[in-house]
């Protein structure tokens, strides 16, 4: 059976494993090379798993016992960006603050998130759901049950939960954490060091990229979690790892411990192959256009480098992994595995009576919930994309607050509840370092021209009438009806100060109705098409919650040798070992890079190395940080482990659970396996502790830092 030897083949490497699965993975783990016990790694509060924690996006690890954290360079552009001041520019300088007087605040809105429990609530959630519920009905029946749960659990204050659903539904874990709310930069390279080489490199082996940054958690003297204050102190964590100055060598065992965001290993072929074809090729197309935009504007105005040079990484991080996403179905011929795999559980299904009756009608029911918004998905894709734009996003989160704020609070949408309101409002404010009126007006401009060459018929009728209404003359002109909105939108526009949008805030919603605001009138002439859309969403999210926990059990039933969940953003551990890869007939990848790569590299933008790094390689100082085989300092190394997005930051440990270096990307050809795994060309990358340490000694002269891990300064 196709499926079957794929899983046996993938055994050791595939797999992001919850830490309740690790003791039953004993035999494996060692068979792979870890030297501990096992059992360690179950608990999420003991070593190393509690030195691990969650930036909400990202992944970081404690470093010492004074809340020091080392996490991705590109996990703090966002921070950094926050952090500078007027006529800096963090991103290209870098910074290094050589006292904890000297750190920065990394914004109202950062967060660290450091896991206390794990609790199977599967019972309180579903357990006792009516069969008779529509779709629609019993997803607001489970929204009900998560968030009383959820407000029990913050009730003592101090917590962050959250219930993540397993195998798409089928279990429901209740993840308590201590949320951190005062979070400092402390240290980060200059962007030729942790983005070196930008969107050339990026994806691509071989990497000789420095992606690490350093920041601090902080609490009040009490020891709670607290808002900035001067007065607070570090956060003493429960654990913090050990760091190694030996790192690792090709062949040997490594782990990495993640809050890996999202995968869909338990997806139908059906959706694998609209992923293929419709989402990523979308993406492709339209997040392409809004980086190019940012691109041509950031080379004809540098100055507006600080404003767009974050949202600009992001979005050059997610084109270039939809388009290996399509690369990789391709070649790893993904979508037609998929098939077969369907087409051999199909005819399992349908070999026995009790399977056909048990699963078959779900199944198939699953395909038509799948497929049933097709008629308006080009529609609502190009509506999300003119939803980017920072000015229609704030007034659309604005105009919803005022409506949910007068619910109670366990009827609010998610995401609008008293327990969001701090963030809400550091978002608004923040949201001013990155808002840059002329590409928001370009944006609007491009999806709105593209909206409106619809057939009217496909053409959402509240947008339409806005529009109408701003240039009733035009009706029959699509480029006078965009002139038009974008007159009206960006005359005057109150959104673009950050105090007019935290002012607004606090309205009700018959103040926000009578607000003289071209996008605030937009956000409110779109809220029957927004909330139209939420219902069928809703309705959707029933019938899945109804019919893919069907689907799981028949594939877990089929083939039970694969058994992990999906990556849902909670804490994990994979492992494997430091290799290479063959990505193409006669072309071989060796699993590490040295500094020798940088001066290689080393010229115009993205490879503008900094003097001072390329001084301390030619002077060829390495202390203790030398790979004995390379006879240099090795920068990035490959291994087998299975990641995804979110893992970026994870701590790469060795076999006795010590740091030897970070998670930052994933290769090309393996993007594809958020979907389905390719053991023979799924590879992660990461920093080299020892290039990390050098950097540290040799170039930043950061020696407090190194101190704080245990190193001594050695050069």
């Amino acid at each position: 059976m196709l499926w079957t030897c794929f899983v046996s083949m993938a055994f050791a490497v595939e797999g992001m494993w919850e830490p309740s699965q690790l003791a039953g993975l004993g035999a494996p783990l060692r068979s792979a090379g870890y030297l501990e016990d096992p059992s360690r790694l179950v608990d999420v509060t003991g070593a190393p798993l509690g030195a691990v924690a969650s930036l909400g996006g990202c992944t970081a690890s404690f470093v010492s016992d004074l809340g020091l954290l080392v996490t991705n360079h590109h996990c703090v552009t966002g921070m950094l960006q926050r952090a500078q001041r007027e006529g800096e520019d963090l991103l290209v300088s870098g910074f290094y603050a050589g006292n904890r007087a000297d750190e920065r605040p990394a914004g109202a809105s950062t967060r660290v998130y450091v896991t206390q429990s794990l609790e199977d609530v599967t019972t309180k959630v579903i357990g006792s759901l009516p069969a008779r519920l529509t779709d629609r009905q019993r997803t607001e029946a489970i929204d009900t049950n998560t968030k009383k749960l959820v407000a029990a659990c913050e009730a003592p204050g101090g917590t962050r939960c959250r219930v993540a659903p397993f195998y798409e539904g089928s279990r429901f874990t209740l993840v308590r954490q201590v949320e951190l709310r005062d979070v400092r930069v402390v240290m980060a390279p200059p962007e030729m060091v942790g983005n070196y080489g930008d969107e050339v490199d990026n994806w691509h082996w071989p990497r000789h990229t420095g992606d690490f940054s350093f920041i601090r958690a902080y609490v009040g003297r009490d020891g709670k979690p607290a808002d900035f204050a001067p007065t607070n102190v570090p956060y003493t964590p429960k654990r913090h790892l050990l760091v190694s100055t030996r790192g690792v060598e090709p062949g040997e065992f490594v782990m990495l411990a993640s809050y890996p965001g999202t995968t869909r290993r338990w997806r139908s072929a059906l959706e694998l192959e609209r992923q293929a074809t419709l989402t990523s090729p979308g993406q492709i197309e339209h997040l392409g256009w809004i980086f190019e935009l940012l691109t041509s504007t950031l080379a004809a105005d540098p100055g507006t480098l600080p404003t767009l040079a974050v949202p600009r990484l992001g979005l050059g991080n997610a084109v270039f992994k939809a388009k290996a996403m399509v690369d990789g179905f391709a070649r790893g011929n993904v979508v037609e595995r998929a098939r077969k795999r369907d087409a051999a559980l199909a005819a399992w299904v349908a070999a026995e009576p009790g399977r056909a009756a048990k699963y078959g009608p779900a199944i198939a029911a699953l395909r038509e919930t799948v497929t049933r918004r097709d008629a308006t998905r080009r529609r609502d894709e190009l509506m999300d994309y003119l939803g980017r734009s920072d000015l229609l996003s704030a007034a659309r989160s604005l105009y919803r607050w005022s409506i949910e704020r007068p619910l109670a609070d366990v009827r609010r949408e998610a995401g609008y509840q008293e327990r969001d309101v701090a963030r809400a409002q550091a978002r608004f404010a923040e949201m001013q370092r990155s808002l840059h009126l002329d590409t928001d007006r370009r944006l609007v401009e491009h999806f709105l021209t593209l909206i409106l060459a619809l057939p009217v018929a496909e053409q959402p009728a509240e947008l339409r009438a806005w529009v109408l209404s701003t240039s009733p003359a035009a009706e029959n002109r699509p480029d006078a009806l965009v002139a038009g909105a974008l007159d009206r939108l960006y005359r005057s526009p109150l959104l673009a100060t950050a105090a007019a949008r935290l002012e607004l805030f606090d309205r009700p919603r018959s103040a926000l109705e009578g607000v003289a605001d071209g996008f605030l009138s937009l956000a409110v002439a779109l809220r029957p098409y927004d909330a139209a859309r939420e219902e069928a969403q809703k309705e959707d999210e029933g019938a899945f919650s109804r019919l893919r926990p069907v689907f799981v059990d028949a594939l877990r039933t089929f083939d039970p040798a694969r058994s992990y969940p999906d990556a849902n953003g909670t804490l994990r551990v994979t492992f494997g070992s430091v290799q290479g890869y063959k990505p193409r007939d006669a072309v071989s990848y060796a699993p590490q890079t040295t500094v020798a790569g940088i001066v290689e590299k080393a010229g115009p933008w993205p490879f503008a190395a900094p003097a001072p790094l390329l001084a301390a390689i030619d002077a060829g100082t390495w202390g203790p940080y030398a790979d004995p085989a390379l006879g240099t300092v090795p920068v990035d190394f490959l291994a087998d482990l299975d990641i995804t997005g979110g893992s970026s930051g994870s701590p790469t440990l060795d076999a006795r659970g010590r740091l030897v270096g970070l998670a930052f990307d994933s290769n090309y050809e393996g993007i594809g396996s958020d979907w389905m795994y390719n053991a023979g060309l799924s590879r992660s990358v990461h920093v080299d502790i020892r290039y990390l340490l050098w950097y540290l000694d040799a170039v930043a002269q950061a020696d407090g830092l190194l101190t704080e891990m245990g190193v001594s300064p050695a050069i």
